[in-house]
């Protein structure tokens, strides 16, 4: 048997307050991802002339959150810029694509969220971008920055930071086990949200 994309690959642990946690962490992440999209129109045309008329470079290096997200691609400034001008748009608006699809999933479910296969690379970006985010708020905005030892000792934001690789790995492993077992987790072990 081979694993098909709506097989269950991994679970989320929403309880006790953890899919409300992430939820608003998400809420936080997307509001900041759409401060660097220019006005959204349903004319393709009026859309693309949109991107092309707007430059968010500016807004993004004045988050040092999404400035973690959105490393120079190039030494130098005038290369990094560029790159930044026509780039940034397309991927904030796939990282907010991600995080809508792990909002959903976490709406849905009672307690265990149950994540596909054809899922899994949308919260396995959420998850890690997640932990880029907020990882600038303990080291700072530069890519190779690392935490002060005073912020490691605080916890916090560090451990919650901790908590997202946690759970990135145990998803990237869990996936991996389902795929070479050629098996996925037993879908009756999740209650979806009773909206009655």
């Amino acid at each position: 048997m081979t694993v098909a994309d709506d097989d269950i690959v991994w679970a989320f642990d929403g309880r006790d307050g953890r899919a409300d946690g992430l939820g608003a962490m998400l809420r936080i992440y997307v509001e900041s991802l759409e401060a660097l999209l220019p006005q959204e129109s349903d004319d393709p045309f009026q859309q693309i002339v949109a991107d092309l008329g707007d430059d968010p470079t500016e807004r993004m290096r004045g988050d040092q959150r999404l400035s973690r997200l959105f490393p120079p691609a190039l030494r130098d400034k005038e290369g990094s810029d560029e790159f930044w001008r026509d780039s940034i748009h397309s991927q904030a608006r796939a990282r907010v694509a991600s995080a809508r699809v792990v909002a959903r999933d976490i709406v849905a479910w009672e307690g265990l969220v149950p994540v596909t296969l054809d899922r899994a690379d949308d919260w396995a970006k959420v998850l890690g971008a997640l932990r880029l985010y907020w990882y600038s708020e303990v080291a700072g905005p530069d890519r190779l920055a690392e935490p002060a030892p005073e912020a490691l000792e605080a916890g916090g934001l560090y451990d919650l930071i901790e908590w997202l690789g946690f759970l990135l790995e145990d998803l990237m492993e869990s996936r991996q086990a389902c795929l070479r077992l050629e098996t996925s987790l037993d879908p009756d072990e999740f209650d979806p949200v009773d909206r009655s």
